[in-house]
C-alpha cells in the first residue's frame, strides 16, 4: 500500500499579495515558492516548521458551489510544542483571533482567522 506523506491545504484566496504578507508578516509563514513569478503570482507555498499550505488566486472559474464559500466548515489544525510564545508573538502581530486559549479534547489551543476566511486553530501536540 502506498505511503501517504502529509497534506499541503490548497486554499483560494481573492488577493494573493494581502494573503501572502498576512501569511508571511503576520503569522509567520515563510515565502517558498510563486508561480509564475514574484511580480504577479498567481500561485504560492507558504511554510512555518511542518505545516505548509499552497494559496491560489480564485479565478472565479468554477461554478461548484463546495467551492463558493472559502473556509466553509474546514478548520485547520496546527500543532505547536509552545503554544503560548505562538499565541503571544500572533496577537502582537495583529493576527485576527477567534478563539482565545481554551482547554480542548484535553489540549491548549487558539484559533485565528485568515483574511480569507479561513480558520486555522493552533493546537498542543497531539499524542
Amino acid at each position: 500500500m502506498a505511503a501517504l506523506q502529509g497534506i499541503i491545504p490548497l486554499i483560494q484566496v481573492g488577493n494573493m499579495r494581502e494573503s501572502l504578507d498576512y501569511y508571511c508578516q503576520v503569522l509567520g509563514f515563510a515565502l517558498e515558492e510563486v508561480w509564475p513569478d514574484a511580480e504577479d503570482p498567481r500561485w504560492a507555498r507558504v511554510s512555518r516548521g511542518g505545516a505548509q499550505f499552497l494559496l491560489t488566486m480564485d479565478l472565479g472559474t468554477s461554478d461548484r458551489p463546495f467551492i463558493a464559500e472559502k473556509g466553509n466548515g474546514v478548520v485547520f489544525y496546527i500543532p505547536c510544542e509552545d503554544l503560548g510564545a505562538l499565541y503571544e508573538e500572533l496577537t502582537g502581530k495583529g493576527a485576527i483571533i477567534v478563539q482565545e486559549p481554551v482547554s480542548f479534547g484535553g489540549r491548549w489551543q487558539f484559533t485565528v482567522a485568515d483574511i480569507n476566511g479561513y480558520v486555522l486553530t493552533f493546537s498542543e501536540p497531539f499524542a
